[in-house]
């Protein structure tokens, strides 16, 4: 067991570490000029600072994204829950992936002489960085993945966070390879609809070995648009079955087909079909009085 004291400077807490990414950056800024992207951006920025201040985060460094962390998995469930509203809300022209993750992190203190200079205030350095820049690169735009640590510890915490909306939604979405870390992640998705919980697809670094390939959720739990899509398509499929049942005689007959016209090639297989369906019923039915 190591048990090396750290340095003043150091310090080893447990924290929930949160990566941001604008999907699509670089072909954003050569669509709309290096000026109107530059502007997009620094509102961008100045939201995700914003919302890191409202609920008790702190900024690590940024590039297309941003890394942060927070004392709380809550809190950082609430701020990734507000951060994709505002996107929506505020009609931004890109969207954003993020990835959450808990563990264990050694936090470190800048000199003052680095931050006067511009460097970062604070540093953070562990695996959990890692599996949180993985875990964020293959997540959707609408979806909020979450790692196995995160998931366990925001099941676990009693305590509710407003922001985080009552009729949230989780779910397991599959086992994932990550480049450079051994073991398999297991991920989690949140979200408010079917269509955010969606298994993500393989990404360069993170690469899919287990998991369902369809999330299904309860009735209840379905948008009026995709509850509206859920009758729709089953309507269809029995009025399909219906006017089949109605019309088998005729589709599966060649003198009828011929009789009406119809005879085409492409309505052969349903004759072929009800071949099949005689013979196998003739089968059965030897085998019963055998």
């Amino acid at each position: 067991m190591n048990t090396t004291k750290l340095p003043e400077h150091m310090t080893e807490s447990y924290v929930a570490i949160v990566l941001t990414d604008i999907i699509g950056s670089t072909k954003f800024v050569q669509r709309n000029g290096a000026k109107a992207a530059a502007q997009w951006f620094a509102i961008h920025d100045k939201l995700v600072m914003n919302l890191i201040t409202r609920f008790n985060g702190q900024w690590v460094d940024n590039s297309d994204g941003h890394l942060m962390y927070f004392g709380s998995i809550q809190d950082s469930i609430a701020f990734a829950f507000e951060y994709k509203k505002f996107l929506r809300t505020k009609k931004f022209p890109f969207r954003s992936r993020i990835g959450i993750h808990w563990d264990k992190m050694i936090l470190v203190k800048s000199d003052d002489k680095l931050v006067r200079g511009g460097g970062k205030r604070i540093n953070l350095e562990g695996i959990g960085k890692n599996i949180a820049a993985r875990t964020m690169s293959i997540c959707g735009e609408e979806q909020i993945l979450l790692s196995h640590n995160a998931f366990k510890v925001f099941k676990a915490r009693k305590n509710k966070n407003r922001y985080i909306p009552k009729r949230a939604l989780s779910v397991f979405v599959g086992l994932y390879r990550f480049k450079g870390v051994k073991e398999p992640a297991q991920i989690y998705a949140l979200g408010l609809h079917e269509i955010q919980l969606q298994p993500p697809k393989d990404g360069e670094k993170a690469k899919r070995i287990g998991g369902k390939r369809k999330v299904k959720i309860r009735l209840r739990h379905k948008r009026w648009k995709e509850i509206f899509f859920y009758f729709i398509y089953r309507l269809v499929l029995i009025e399909l079955l219906y006017f089949l049942f109605l019309f088998w005689p005729l589709l599966s007959s060649s003198k009828n087909k011929r009789f009406w016209a119809i005879d085409y090639w492409w309505l052969e297989p349903f004759e072929w079909i009800n071949t099949i369906v005689l013979y196998a019923v003739y089968a059965f039915q030897k085998i019963i009085n055998s």
